[in-house]
């Protein structure tokens, strides 16, 4: 005859176990349902969409038909709810369920998407990395436990305030696919982002994007240690975008020495001066995971820096 497992131990054995793992198996015993929400939840990943929650590597969607599908990869399961169920209270199930009542889930990645504020039933999450769609910040703060800030990954959409503090804040900030409207509707504040590293992601990335930032940092300087990149969705030449912006600076551009980045891409990059003691580095580079993808990026440094890189080299 085994010994009963403690509660202490129950809860630590629960704690740790796999998310998905653990919610099949308490869901079967009434006695661990009474308590398996009051117990810390740990995920890689969540996110939080219309109809949609994923968790981890399973994703479940309430589908037409009264069915729920369990999507885990390439494998897919088919769960029929009560036909009588109407499809908003079908939803409100499936939040309560996964996630109603927990105020310590623990998601390195946490995404809210294309979801009704009001739909959401009480929970608190503490992420290192958060992205945001069809939502401004604050619609969502309350969700997020304030010991997630600053966060280490912020990704959102162009049209939240960028002068938020938990914007400002965040140790590295993506904004996500703007298009033509958005990005000179926007022009204005993208320009003013006071973020040391960011990523914009254009949904066509053109010439101008890249030479605005370059004339409005010249004119208003700009932080040593800020580092901006450019990516484009559609198909973009880099390597045609470079080309154009050394000849725009050619009168005033340094070929480029001392760059540690790798995967550089094939047009030469260069720097101009912002101010006596800075400069922007100019240069294009591949994805590491992923070649095909390349992008601009703007690195101001030390007027110094390059030197102080080749010396280091040559040690």
């Amino acid at each position: 005859m085994t010994n009963k497992v403690s509660y202490p131990g129950l809860k630590c054995v629960l704690e740790y176990l796999e998310a998905n793992r653990r919610i099949h198996m308490t869901a079967r015993s009434p006695a661990l349902r009474r308590i398996e929400k009051s117990i810390p939840i740990h995920l890689e990943f969540l996110e939080i969409e219309e109809d949609n929650i994923e968790l981890n590597d399973i994703e479940m969607t309430l589908c037409s038909g009264n069915k729920i599908e369990f999507k885990r990869g390439e494998k897919r399961y088919e769960w029929d709810y009560p036909m009588d169920l109407k499809h908003k209270k079908a939803v409100e199930k499936m939040n309560e369920c996964y996630l109603g009542g927990r105020m310590n889930i623990y998601a390195d990645d946490l995404w809210f998407s294309n979801r009704q504020v009001d739909s959401f039933p009480k929970f608190n999450v503490t992420t290192n990395e958060l992205t945001v769609f069809d939502f401004i910040l604050d619609d969502i703060v309350q969700y997020i436990n304030p010991n997630s800030f600053p966060l280490k990954q912020l990704n959102i959409e162009c049209y939240d305030d960028f002068n938020h503090p938990h914007i400002r804040s965040a140790n590295s900030l993506q904004i996500l696919g703007m298009d033509d409207d958005e990005k000179h509707e926007n022009a204005a504040k993208i320009l003013s982002i006071q973020n040391k590293n960011v990523e914009l992601r254009y949904i066509e990335l053109e010439f101008v994007d890249v030479m605005v930032f370059i004339q409005y940092w010249m004119e208003n300087g700009k932080e040593v240690g800020t580092t901006f990149s450019f990516y484009g969705y559609l198909c973009v030449s880099v390597d045609g975008i470079l080309t154009q912006l050394r000849n725009e600076f050619n009168e005033i551009m340094s070929e480029l020495t001392g760059v540690t980045e790798q995967n550089l891409t094939g047009t030469p990059g260069f720097s101009i001066p912002l101010n006596s003691s800075s400069k922007i580095l100019v240069y294009g580079r591949r994805n590491s995971e992923d070649i095909s993808n390349e992008e601009i990026v703007l690195k101001v440094v030390s007027s110094q820096a390059d030197d102080n890189m080749m010396e280091m080299k040559n040690q």
